[in-house]
């Protein structure tokens, strides 16, 4: 194999087709990055740019991670924010292009979709972005491509960074959408994608769950699919996906959190013009300090719907497997589904017997 100009043919050579590259590591949640920071000085240079660096100012979970007990709920604990997640699900794609023994540019090519996937997220994240997008017709979507095109001034020295390297704009726009996949394989758009299996993963972390497999785990598992363990570990992700939208994403305090930031955000929608879609979560709560008040306090459960006028409905996702679908054939759309089901806020209630171990006490030793 050739070696890229400028790097040694120890750092660009494969394992062969029937090894799998071993381990750098455990995977940190807090710093998935480490293990991978020497590959290559141009995602480097990508994580070090005031856009990028700008998501460690952005909680993962929006509000919700104000209210979660550990690990971001007690003072001195990780913080998990999306600048984090985007390391990981980074490491991830890494991985798989080691996996698949892209070439060089390619493995630049995943490298840099999955590091910038996220690069246009709002603060407090999904929370806020519905307001935002009613209000100003913006998402992370429309808000990353800008960045990545050099179209805001906050993204033009990420664009001078993917043009030195030779990055295919166009490429890297159709990877994040999912529109550009090796055949076979779809792990930035199918139900089986680099940035479900880190965020999935790292959301467990919030909470007292049994042990799980680690995100290299599944994309080893996901990417091989040699063995009735692979198909066994691949499986229980997406069990372990369903635990998370029902016990935290879709649990009431979670819907909660979201109706309050999205209240709160209409009522001061006034205060906010198209290109505050990328402040830091700070700079939100100077505009609407009553929300951070609010979301740190103790009296949260009751304090909340003082502010929110409540539907009798919420919309909650359950995850299904197809045991018909074979795993080994690939055909995850068919296997690994989801539905939608709407649910009454009075089946749950407020005080959901499933969230003491992630909310219950959260602030007891602050």
């Amino acid at each position: 194999m050739r070696c890229h100009k400028g790097l040694s043919c120890d750092r660009t050579r494969v394992m062969n087709e029937h090894s799998r590259p071993r381990a750098r590591g455990p995977y940190d949640f807090a710093d998935p990055w480490s293990p991978w920071a020497a590959k290559d000085p141009f995602l480097l240079a990508l994580a070090e740019t005031p856009a990028y660096r700008r998501l460690k100012h952005v909680r993962f979970l929006g509000g919700i991670d104000y209210l979660v007990r550990a690990p971001n709920g007690a003072r001195g604990n990780i913080r998990h924010t999306r600048y984090t997640h985007g390391l990981g699900v980074a490491r991830l794609a890494l991985l798989y292009a080691d996996l698949r023994h892209l070439s060089h540019q390619e493995r630049r090519h995943y490298g840099a979709a999955a590091l910038l996937h996220d690069i246009g997220h709002a603060p407090l994240s999904h929370s806020l972005e519905p307001v935002f997008h009613e209000r100003f017709g913006i998402d992370h979507h429309v808000m990353t491509r800008r960045i990545i095109r050099g179209e805001i001034r906050f993204g033009k020295e990420v664009q001078d960074i993917l043009r030195g390297a030779r990055i295919d704009l166009d490429r890297l726009d159709a990877l994040i959408s999912g529109k550009d996949t090796l055949p076979g394989d779809d792990f930035f758009d199918g139900p089986i994608n680099f940035d479900t299996i880190e965020g999935i993963l790292r959301s467990r972390t919030y909470g007292s769950f049994k042990a799980a497999p680690t995100p290299e785990d599944v994309v080893r598992a996901a990417t091989f699919r040699r063995s009735i363990e692979d198909m066994r570990i691949v499986d229980s992700f997406w069990r372990y996906k369903g635990e998370v939208y029902r016990n935290l994403i879709n649990s009431s305090t979670g819907i909660l959190a979201d109706l309050l930031c999205q209240s709160l955000m209409r009522r001061n929608i006034s205060k906010f013009s198209e290109r505050d879609f990328l402040l830091t979560e700070l700079g939100l709560f100077k505009r609407i300090p009553e929300l951070r008040s609010i979301l740190t306090s103790r009296r949260f459960s009751r304090e909340a719907p003082k502010r929110v006028k409540m539907p009798d409905c919420y919309v909650s996702r359950e995850f299904i497997i197809n045991a018909d679908a074979d795993f080994f054939k690939r055909d995850d759309l068919h296997r690994y589904g989801q539905k939608r089901v709407k649910k009454l806020f009075s089946d749950q209630g407020m005080e959901a017997t499933e969230e003491p171990d992630l909310f219950g006490d959260r602030r007891k030793n602050e």
